[in-house]
């Protein structure tokens, strides 16, 4: 069930951040690599909620 909290928390986020993240995305003066910023952030994230999630589950006792 975590990760369904992960994805609803996503989810969620993007429709609340999504205005300031399409305005910033097109404008015209904006740096060519804020697109891949900002992909790279949420593959960073997603990485550290998965490691802490399975180092969770080892230290009870259901790791892999």
């Amino acid at each position: 069930m975590y990760v369904y909290r992960i994805v609803l928390f996503l989810v969620f986020g993007g429709y609340l951040f999504s205005p300031l993240l399409m305005s910033g995305w097109g404008s015209p003066g904006a740096a060519w690599y804020r697109p891949f910023l900002i992909w790279g952030v949420l593959i960073a994230l997603t990485v550290w909620l998965e490691r802490k999630r399975r180092l969770d589950e080892q230290h009870r006792g259901g790791g892999e």
